[in-house]
């Protein structure tokens, strides 16, 4: 069993964490009880971060109190959000992949829902959020004016390093419906150093509502229904003419699916990232809920640990 697995809170403020006392460690493999070190991070030591902290977790994420500063509706039960935060937790959700637990002020915390951030600004002190509604927890959340927000968290998309280290790349990004969101974030960090083709798919929604973003940016735009075969031929011809060679994908794991056999079909070495589509509770690796069992990992928590995007979804929607 592979026990090299990347925990996205390795090396933050929020590490070791809940993990490390129960012996499950995503990294440290001391922690998990074996005899020798075989983490493979190259950070400051978590085991020793532990012994140092008196062999307890270091603090946990807060809760913060905000105002809702203003609620647009974009049609089919389709919000979205600007947020009151402090600074400092709006320059954390900056980066691509981050998302926050909020709720209406006053319900208890197992109405907490992950919410994706499309935009931060730390200097105002305040986030974008987009959220469709869809059950009890977003139908009293848009009942609010007051909310509790609990953060920050960056698992948000898988194959966050094939977007760390993108510089002078063809990228050829792929959002469909309320994925839009976050798919904002990606272009904020990347567009300065690469090349940028953008296909938007509404889907559901009345429009496609990312497009208020995205006038001073210089990338190129493209709109069309993925779920149709003509049009997946033509993204396989955006792929061979642009010499793409990374792929984000934004949209439900049966959109990941597609995507990934359309890339297999032109040049299986693409680097892809996702976002992540994990039934995620509690964002801490304790509840189980974001468990995904892969076929060389076993049984991996998906709110904390860096995955496979094809892994995860050859075992999902069962890819040949």
């Amino acid at each position: 069993m592979n026990k090299r697995l990347l925990c996205i809170d390795a090396g933050s403020e929020y590490c070791p964490c809940y993990l490390a006392e129960t012996g499950d460690c995503i990294t440290c493999s001391i922690l998990r009880g074996q005899d020798f070190c075989d983490c493979n991070w190259r950070g400051s030591c978590i085991y020793s971060e532990f012994v140092w902290n008196d062999y307890v977790k270091k603090n946990s994420r807060k809760f913060y109190s905000s105002k809702i500063l203003k609620k647009e509706s974009l049609g089919n039960e389709v919000y979205l959000l600007k947020i009151e935060t402090t600074k400092t937790l709006a320059r954390q959700l900056k980066q691509p992949g981050a998302y926050i637990f909020i709720r209406g002020e006053g319900l208890p915390q197992f109405f907490d829902v992950p919410m994706s951030i499309m935009q931060a600004n730390e200097k105002e002190g305040y986030v974008y959020i987009v959220y469709k509604v869809l059950g009890t927890k977003t139908k009293r959340l848009n009942e609010s004016d007051n909310i509790l927000i609990r953060g920050p968290y960056w698992n948000g998309i898988y194959g966050l390093n094939n977007i760390k280290t993108l510089k002078n790349n063809n990228c050829l990004l792929i959002a469909r419906g309320v994925a839009q969101a976050p798919t904002l974030l990606l272009i904020n960090k990347i567009v300065k150093n690469n090349n940028i083709t953008l296909i938007l798919d509404k889907g559901k929604l009345e429009d496609n509502f990312i497009l208020n973003y995205l006038s001073h940016k210089n990338i190129e735009i493209i709109f069309i229904d993925t779920m149709k075969y003509k049009e997946q031929e033509y993204i396989k011809e955006i792929m061979i003419d642009k010499k793409i060679d990374f792929v984000f994908s934004a949209g439900s794991d049966i959109f990941h699916k597609k995507i990934i056999e359309l890339i297999d079909e032109i040049d299986p070495s693409i680097n892809i990232s996702a976002t992540n589509n994990s039934e995620i509770c509690c964002g801490e690796g304790v509840c189980g809920a974001c468990s995904a069992h892969l076929e060389n990992e076993g049984s991996v928590k998906g709110c904390k640990t860096q995955i496979d995007i094809r892994e995860l979804i050859k075992r999902r929607v069962n890819i040949d």
